[in-house]
């Protein structure tokens, strides 16, 4: 491999100093010394056994099989710098196809909340997202990057950067609470409906934090299910109490549609993370990535 990539870049000066007619004149369009170039270019006649230039102190011009070999390669080497130029502009500029795979949840909050400011930042940007709930093989799949709520595998051959915490409060409506009563402690959290969002949740219950103090509930779930947006709409519709995101409840709560629910207490959060096959990712990743950086750093 490397000895192709030598010959392919001898090529190009080749080509370069047939194209200028003077080694002098090609080293200034390439950025190579003169010295380099001319030895690159001797070392290049011995290795492929054929005179390709005459040389004398005041020009230089191509052998006729120096001719006949520009004219074979040349097409080969433009191709090649296609190639480079757009590999260069996707590092650089932002823009092309953004694969995202993500959870429903997710996809709904950023949709919500930044779909339309990252577009008029990037609008050379579109997006093609893909979802579910797990965690898919970037390797081997067309996936540029990956939205991951909790700890990634320790096992994961992936690269992970660690965006944020999804912080995670109780809400309910103020209709459900003038019904059934507000909790003013953790405890009386067991005498309301409450909503869960996933088994292992359900039977462990929630612990709630308020500082240094830490208290653990066990309500009967009125519904689990692994889906904030379904809570969310219950929660809206005045069935309980249940734990959002603050990404999933400040729309509801700017708009006054529901309220916290033991405001001084919280649930554990959620680390979040976006996971790339490499650290060496084309500019639409990078600007997506750091653009969620910011706006969670908003919200710790």
């Amino acid at each position: 491999m490397s000895r192709d990539i030598d010959r392919l870049r001898d090529m190009a000066f080749f080509a370069a100093v047939a194209r200028e007619g003077s080694f002098t004149k090609a080293s200034q369009a390439l950025g190579v010394p003169t010295s380099t170039l001319s030895r690159r270019i001797t070392e290049f006649e011995a290795d492929i056994k054929i005179k390709l230039f005459n040389r004398s102190t005041r020009r230089v011009t191509l052998t006729e099989t120096g001719a006949r070999y520009l004219q074979q390669i040349d097409d080969i080497v433009q191709q090649a710098k296609t190639v480079n130029d757009e590999l260069n502009s996707e590092i650089s500029d932002p823009s092309g196809v953004l694969r995202v795979s993500m959870s429903n949840d997710f996809a709904t909050y950023f949709a919500d909340a930044h779909f339309a400011e990252f577009h008029a930042a990037y609008p050379q940007i579109s997006f093609d997202i893909f979802l579910t709930s797990l965690l898919p093989d970037l390797m081997t799949q067309r996936h540029d990057v990956s939205i991951l709520t909790g700890d990634p595998p320790t096992a994961s051959r992936l690269v992970a950067r660690r965006v944020g915490l999804v912080r995670r409060h109780l809400y309910a409506t103020k209709a459900y609470l003038a019904a059934h009563g507000t909790p003013l402690a953790p405890a009386q959290l067991e005498h309301h409906q409450c909503l869960f969002t996933s088994e292992t949740e359900a039977g462990a219950g929630w612990t709630l934090h308020n500082g240094d103090d830490a208290v653990a509930v066990r309500p009967t779930p009125l519904l689990v299910t692994n889906s904030q947006s379904l809570i969310r709409q219950l929660i809206r519709q005045d069935m309980g109490i249940g734990q959002l995101s603050r990404t999933q409840a400040s729309a509801l709560l700017q708009a006054g549609q529901i309220v916290r629910v033991l405001p001084d207490w919280q649930l554990d959060p959620i680390p979040l993370y976006v996971m790339t096959a490499s650290r060496l990712v084309p500019a639409r990743v990078r600007v997506f990535v750091d653009f969620l950086v910011q706006k969670f750093e908003r919200l710790a």
